[in-house]
């Protein structure tokens, strides 16, 4: 049996085979989407919510139920702003490691 060892052609970055491809442009579609409509719709219920907390009055029930509302809200606005900075993040700490995202798996 015959080991041939030496060096492979390695990829330079990590995510160069999508470049071109449908990955690349469904990379792009979802992070504009997660900005496009995440952010505005997050915007309307942390409104709602602070609206219907004003206008709870002395009721306690109505208040904890707006505060309740409005830390879902606050919530999902982090999820949000999380999942559109994590690719930076992981680009970073990959560097860091040694190694390197493709440009076309980075969606901003």
């Amino acid at each position: 049996m015959l080991v041939v060892t030496g060096s492979a052609t390695a990829q330079s970055d990590v995510g160069d085979v999508y470049c071109g491809t449908g990955v690349e442009t469904g990379i792009t579609i979802v992070f504009g989407a997660i900005a496009g409509l995440g952010l505005p719709a997050t915007g309307f219920y942390v409104c709602r919510a602070g609206l219907s907390y004003m206008r709870a009055g002395g009721n306690p029930e109505k208040k904890n139920n707006a505060k309740e509302r409005l830390v879902m809200s606050g919530l999902g606005f982090g999820i949000i702003v999380l999942a559109l900075i994590s690719p930076e993040l992981i680009d970073n700490i990959g560097s860091q490691m040694g190694f390197d995202f493709s440009s076309c798996v980075q969606p901003f």
